[in-house]
């Protein structure tokens, strides 16, 4: 027996080698009910609790934010500390000239 198919829709241009181009058209969907015929499994139970994946990376972007956190602080510290030697260096420095100069006087 012959299969009917339906016309070949007509060509809406020609490529550079000569090749007609055919407007694109979408194979129908298989209906609902026939589009997989395998079994499946049922799905997954969820129980409330989080997949442990999940809590592994919680841990880890928490362990990381704290440590994170701890580096800022110490490096705030640090340039505390910079400054306070900075400043006790110049008035010590400024102490010791005053000093200087009034040896010269004497």
């Amino acid at each position: 027996m012959h299969e009917h198919h339906a016309p070949a829709p007509a060509p809406i241009g020609i490529t550079a080698d000569g090749q007609p181009i055919y407007p694109y058209t979408p194979a129908p969907a298989p209906p609902p009910g026939l589009a997989c015929q395998h079994a499946h499994a049922p799905a997954p139970v969820r129980t409330g609790r989080p997949v442990p994946e999940v809590v592994k990376w919680l841990a880890i972007g928490g362990g990381a934010s704290i440590f994170l956190l701890t580096v800022a602080v110490a490096a705030v510290a640090v340039a505390i500390g910079a400054v306070a030697v900075t400043v006790c260096v110049l008035v010590l420095r400024s102490l010791w000239q005053q000093m200087q100069e009034q040896a010269e006087k004497d």
